[in-house]
């Protein structure tokens, strides 16, 4: 019999660009704790997302829901493995 017993999600770090200069305190009822943020070229950046997929999504609807244009989202784990 196999076991089909549903594991935990895993936390993974993402990154995250979207367009435009977002507050950082306006960013922090949104975003999980401990993230990291950067402006450049009229873009923010946050990093250290720490969230599983399904966190990630509802950060992506909200941000979207919100008018923000997300430009890029991606496994922090899996940038720093390419560089």
């Amino acid at each position: 019999m196999k076991n089909n017993a549903l594991t935990q999600p895993q936390s993974e770090s993402y990154r995250i660009i979207v367009k435009g200069v977002m507050e950082e305190e306006f960013l922090h009822d949104y975003c999980p704790p401990g993230f990291t943020l950067s402006y450049n070229n009229g873009r923010t950046t946050l990093v250290n997302l720490q969230t599983d997929q399904a966190g990630m999504l509802g950060l992506i609807r909200q941000l979207h829901n919100l008018g923000v244009t997300v430009m890029l989202v991606e496994l922090q784990s899996e940038m720093e493995d390419t560089q």
